[in-house]
């Protein structure tokens, strides 16, 4: 997120950093600042939602209207100005980039990632619109099943591959044929003899046949089972070298965060085949 330093000038005689620290420092004006940006709301209402003292809300309402963030309306609400809602989204926006950056780095702290180059680690902790999805006492193979859900349904797959599972690759391929798909594979010479082996209806050489799939064998893959398609992307990985963990994975479904993958995926691919 970037605020230029226009950004404040009409607004405040605070610098760009006080002018954010006065926000963030307050609970009561940061939640009625967002809450404002959601909808209009009069003092009753905003009592009600946060069930705080008139007293307290309207310190708070003031300190916003004294910024030109929020004003009010002669029906007795207040709704946020054209910059308190662009200061509400940039807001929103960090936030969310902080929760994003706390999944992905808990994430690659809980597994092996010495295999990873740390060019392409800076590139996953970078990734927008990232969730964290984990197995719990009762759904204990959720990430599994939000994978399949989510490549029947994909059309244009990438894929980085350092482990077999029949399962993830018969759903696959009823993809492909189901949707006249297309699946760019990066795997290892291990991996691929076991889905050939595996497939006892031929399916791989028969999608492999008519362009469907195309597959590059290397010899020295990072341990990162890591897919994006044109709905989704995901990325498991590995305990340590050989313990893979369908426990968690990180997913993300939103348009700017597939396209964040899209690129990883073909850079990693450059990388990978020089």
């Amino acid at each position: 997120m970037v605020i230029s330093s226009n950004f404040f000038d009409e607004n405040s005689s605070l610098n760009d950093f006080n002018y954010l620290k006065f926000i963030l420092s307050s609970e009561t004006r940061l939640k009625l600042l967002l809450s404002l940006y959601d909808s209009g709301k009069t003092i009753k209402e905003l009592e009600l939602e946060f069930n705080r003292k008139s007293g307290n809300i309207s310190r708070g309402l003031n300190d916003l209207k004294s910024c030109k963030l929020i004003t009010r309306l002669p029906n007795k609400q207040y709704v946020v100005t054209s910059i308190g809602f662009l200061f509400a989204k940039n807001l929103e926006n960090l936030m969310s980039s902080f929760e994003n950056i706390d999944n992905q780095e808990r994430f690659l702290e809980d597994h092996s990632i010495k295999s990873i180059p740390n060019r392409f680690l800076k590139d996953i902790s970078s990734f927008s619109s990232v969730t964290s999805v984990k197995s719990n006492i009762t759904e204990f193979a959720k990430p599994i099943n939000v994978y399949l859900e989510n490549i029947k349904k994909s059309t244009d797959i990438c894929m980085i591959l350092p482990v077999f599972s029949k399962i993830f690759m018969d759903s696959i391929y009823e993809a492909l044929i189901d949707h006249e798909g297309h699946l760019d594979l990066l795997t290892t010479k291990t991996i691929y003899d076991l889905i050939v082996k595996s497939d006892s209806e031929n399916y791989f050489k028969a999608l492999v046949r008519d362009k469907k799939i195309d597959f590059y064998i290397v010899e020295d893959l990072s341990n990162i089972f890591f897919t994006v398609s044109d709905i989704f992307a995901s990325i498991f990985l590995f305990y340590d070298d050989s313990v893979f963990d369908n426990s968690e994975m990180l997913f993300i479904d939103e348009e700017s965060g597939i396209g964040d993958a899209y690129r990883f995926y073909n850079s990693y691919k450059k990388y990978i085949l020089k």
